[in-house]
Formats: C-alpha cells, sequence, structure tokens
C-alpha cells in the first residue's frame, strides 16, 4: 500500500512519523524521570518531618504542657508538603482532589508506601509519604509540554508539508512532459524551474524531445527519399521494358507475322522458312539475357546460388565482358564462407554500385574490389584510378553522389554498419563499407 503513495505523501507520512516519535520519546522520558523526582522529594520531606519530631521530643522533658507541645507539633508537621504525620490511632487528612494525576501515572511515579514511626512518652508518631501534590505538578508540566510540543510539531509538519508540496511542485510538470513524448508529441519543452535536480531533469527531457524530433524528421525525409528511390527504381524498369524488351517483343512479332505470311504463300522455300526462324530464335536469346539482367538488378539469383563470392566473381565477369578495356581484380577471402543474408546482399549492392560508378563515371583503366574480416566486421573496398571526385573526401554527404550511394548509405546503417567515399592519395576513387557479421545459426 505504502508503494502506491506518492512522493509527496510518503514525505509527509515520513516527517509526521519522525514528530510524533519525537514527542512521544519526549513525554517518555519525562515519565521515566517523574519516579526519580517524586522520590527525591518524598525523601526530603521524610527527612525534614523527622528532624522536626526529634528536635520537638527534646524540648518535651523541659515543656510545661507537654500534650499542647505536642499539638503544636503536629500542626507544624502538618503544614509539609509530601508528608502525612499522625498521632498512633488518628486518621490522615484526606488529600484534596482537584488536579489530581491519572491513576496510571500516579501508581507509576509513587515511591512505596514506607511509614516512619516515632515512639514518644505520650504515644507514637507515623510519618507517612503522601507526595500527591508532587504527582500532581509532575503531571501538569507533562500535559503542559506535551500540548506545547505537539503545537510546536503541528506548525513544524505544516511548514515542512508546504516547503515539500512547493520543491516537488515540478514533478507533475515533468510527468505531464513525459506523457506527452509517450504520446508523441516531440514538440514538448519542460520548464527548467525547482531545485538544480528537477532543472537537469527538465534539461534532459528537452534534449529527448529535442532528439525524437530530429529523429522524426530524419524518418520523413527517409520515407520521402524511399519513396523516391522507388519511383527512380520503377522508372528504370519501365525504361528498360520499353527500350530493351519493347523493341525486341516488336521484332519477334514482325518475324512471326512475316513467317505466318510465307509459309501460306505457294512454293515455299524450306530453306528461307528455316533461316526465319533462326532469327527469331537469336531475337528471343536476346530477349532472355535482357530479361536476366533487369532480374539480376533486381534480385541477383547467383547471391543464393553460389554464395557471395562466386556471385561477387560473376558480376566481375559480367563487367569484363561488356567491358575488355578495365581490368578488374578481385580478393574475396573475405567473402567466402557463412555470411547473414542481409549483409551478404548489401555487400553485393556495394560492390555492384561501386563497379557501376567506376565504369560510368571514373575513366578508370584498373578497379581493385576487396573483401576480407577483421574480427566480426566484412569489410568492402572497390578502388579505381580515374579522376576521383566531384567533391571533397567524407562520408556519403546529404546532397552529395547519386540515389544509389545514397541508397547504399542507408542501408548500411540500417544494419549497423558504415559507407565511406573518397578520393585516393594516388587518384581515383576509393568506397569503403564496413558490415557486421554472423552466420545464420547465431540469429536462430
Amino acid at each position: 500500500m505504502f508503494r502506491r503513495l506518492s512522493l509527496r505523501m510518503r514525505l509527509s507520512l515520513l516527517l509526521g512519523a519522525v514528530l510524533a516519535l519525537g514527542l512521544a520519546l519526549g513525554v517518555g522520558l519525562l515519565v521515566l524521570h517523574a519516579g526519580a523526582r517524586v522520590r527525591a522529594e518524598a525523601d526530603g520531606a521524610t527527612r525534614l518531618a523527622r528532624d522536626l519530631v526529634e528536635a520537638t521530643l527534646k524540648r518535651l522533658e523541659t515543656a510545661p504542657d507537654p500534650q499542647a507541645e505536642i499539638g503544636r507539633l503536629l500542626a507544624d508537621a502538618r503544614r509539609l508538603r509530601h508528608v502525612a504525620v499522625t498521632l498512633e490511632g488518628e486518621e490522615a487528612t484526606p488529600q484534596s482532589q482537584d488536579n489530581r494525576a491519572p491513576r496510571w501515572f500516579s501508581a507509576l511515579t509513587l515511591p512505596k508506601a514506607a511509614v516512619t514511626r516515632i515512639e514518644t512518652p505520650r504515644g507514637a508518631i507515623d510519618i507517612a509519604v503522601n507526595p500527591a501534590d508532587e504527582i500532581a505538578e509532575i503531571w501538569q508540566e507533562i500535559v503542559g509540554l506535551a500540548i506545547g510540543g505537539a503545537a510546536i510539531a503541528l506548525a513544524a509538519f505544516a511548514l515542512v508539508s508546504f516547503a515539500v508540496s512547493r520543491t516537488l511542485e515540478p514533478v507533475a510538470t515533468l510527468a505531464e512532459g513525459l506523457r506527452r513524448l509517450e504520446r508523441g508529441d516531440h514538440s514538448i519543452r519542460a520548464p527548467g524551474g525547482g531545485s538544480p535536480e528537477f532543472v537537469v531533469i527538465a534539461e534532459r527531457i528537452n534534449a529527448l524531445a529535442a532528439t525524437l524530433q530530429r529523429l522524426d524528421d530524419e524518418n520523413h525525409r527517409l520515407v520521402q527519399r524511399m519513396i523516391h528511390v522507388q519511383d527512380e527504381e520503377r522508372r528504370d524498369i519501365a525504361r528498360d521494358l520499353h527500350d530493351e524488351i519493347g523493341p525486341f517483343l516488336f521484332t519477334v512479332r514482325a518475324g512471326v507475322g512475316a513467317l505466318a505470311r510465307k509459309a501460306a504463300s505457294p512454293g515455299v522455300d524450306p530453306a528461307r522458312l528455316a533461316e526465319d526462324c533462326a532469327r527469331i530464335d537469336a531475337q528471343l536469346a536476346a530477349l532472355q539475357e535482357v530479361n536476366r539482367r533487369i532480374l539480376g538488378r533486381l534480385r541477383p539469383a547467383a547471391l543464393e546460388e553460389m554464395g557471395l563470392a562466386d556471385a561477387l566473381e560473376a558480376l566481375a565477369q559480367g563487367w569484363r565482358e561488356t567491358n575488355p578495356r578495365v581490368a578488374i581484380s578481385l580478393s574475396l577471402d573475405g567473402a567466402a564462407g557463412e555470411v547473414k543474408e542481409e549483409t551478404a546482399l548489401t555487400a553485393y549492392r556495394i560492390v555492384q554500385e561501386g563497379l557501376a560508378n567506376a565504369f560510368r563515371h571514373s575513366d578508370a583503366d584498373r578497379v581493385e574490389v576487396v573483401a576480407e574480416r577483421v574480427k566480426d566486421v566484412l569489410r568492402i573496398d572497390v578502388r579505381d584510378n580515374g579522376k576521383g571526385l566531384g567533391f571533397p573526401p567524407a562520408a556519403i554527404p546529404e546532397g552529395g553522389g547519386g540515389l544509389g550511394l545514397r541508397g547504399m548509405s542507408e542501408r548500411v546503417s540500417a544494419l549497423g554498419g558504415t559507407l565511406m567515399l573518397a578520393n585516393e592519395t594516388g587518384g581515383g576513387a576509393r568506397l569503403t563499407a564496413s558490415l557486421p557479421i554472423a552466420p545464420r545459426r547465431a540469429q536462430d
């Protein structure tokens, strides 16, 4: 139940408990010391009464009226506090009932009922302890101190509770700020009032809100860029279908129509029909090659069939056949073995993008591709000896590079890696990627 209380209520209850305990301890100490005070007063009064009686007894032998002397002695003794002096056989004068202490307090502080008896020629005189008035006075002191202490404790409790309430006022504001952050309102800024601790918490909340706002903006830009990249890819595919597959289909369709007309004409030459069939077959083979190239751009089948190292070999061989003037050297020891699918596909796309940029933009005649493993990181390097970059060596810039490079940078960042594009010291450009690797079994 205590855990469900607010911090303000917990502090108030704790403060109240401490004040109540202190007040109870003070009253308890007064009660404990009350017995000693009563015993000291009772002993002193008993000694005084005994001395008075003994002094009077010495005068009885020479007194003209011993009985009157004893009467005066009893009258004087009855004026003493905390004792009752009586002749043997007489009853003590009853104590006034006003301002009496509670019975439990009297029983706790009242000493044992000891009676001192002094023998005289006129009879025995009894001196009995009767500190009821002293007990009543002590009780009144305790009650007064308890009331005063309670009043002071209540005033202290009220003041401290007010101070705690004022001190904890920023907590509600900070909690509201966190609730708004939870609901997705990242424009919230918590006020920096209150104690230094709350100021620090407010600054941290504001920094968190600013970071989340920045991430929201980056995500928004990323979504827009992804949509733009998808639109570019769709336009590229549509252009390939229109510019490459479309003419082949038109040629095949025209060839099939001509073949049908020749086959229907009288006196057809089988050799010419065979030639037409061979041309149509060549067009279909070229169409299949274009189709494979487009599919390879979308999803490299060689990567799943042969693994990363062999897929990169096949990719480089395709570029060698297309551009025999450019020498491509490979060092793919790090690409051998098992690599998780996302990392392998990203590494393949990086090499594909690096080779494409080197062949299309750098005017290089030599390209080197290196794949090596450093602990749990797959490092990919694509270097050429061309004319280099159009911007200073750095990470992929926000506005620099094409959509392919920016897309690669975002793909690498999503995997927890890094991508760098820089100018080589001796000329040319270098594309470097560091990708975390793990076998598929580590993810299961």
